[in-house]
């Protein structure tokens, strides 16, 4: 079943933007995937009847609401940690290692960061919930099922990595 907070995360995903499951080495699986959110997402937008993007806001009270949405979803994506930017740290890690107490400073600090931006990620989507919760009225706790979904033309099957390769040349 799919609710208001799935309408989210597809928003998120559909950016394209590192959330979702992209992988940054594959044009080709991340292609499949930004395919995969904006096609749940239209299909969940049609749904709740309620389009995520400007335009498609119907009140003026919405689109003020949406622009509070937009900027907290332009803030989750925009979170990231020192380490974020490393596919592989092994050679870090054991420089860290081997520089004693100040290394153990690094990786205690590293791991607060992590855990204040995962608190942080948690909080944007409590907000971003409550966001569409307010623009959607009436309509927040509706669910849709993957029938629903398949009865306007979406299939909600996620790509699978395991299909592409995932190191493009």
């Amino acid at each position: 079943m799919y609710n208001r907070r799935d309408l989210v995360r597809v928003y998120l995903g559909a950016q394209d933007r590192g959330f979702g499951g992209y992988y940054p080495e594959s044009s080709t699986f991340n292609a499949a995937l930004k395919a995969h959110y904006a096609a749940m997402l239209d299909g969940l937008q049609q749904l709740f009847g309620l389009h995520l993007h400007p335009e498609g806001i119907g009140t003026f009270n919405d689109r003020v609401l949406f622009s509070l949405f937009s900027a907290t979803a332009d803030s989750f994506l925009a979170l990231r940690t020192p380490w974020s930017g490393f596919l592989e740290a092994g050679l870090l890690v054991r420089k860290i290692d081997e520089a004693g107490s100040d290394g153990q400073h690094v990786m205690a600090a590293s791991q607060r960061i992590d855990a204040l931006t995962a608190e942080s990620r948690e909080t944007h989507l409590e907000m971003l919930d409550a966001l569409v919760t307010a623009m959607l009225g009436d309509r927040a706790e509706l669910t849709f099922s993957p029938a629903d979904l398949l009865a306007i033309g979406v299939d909600d099957a996620k790509p699978s990595a395991t299909d592409y390769s995932l190191y493009d040349d």
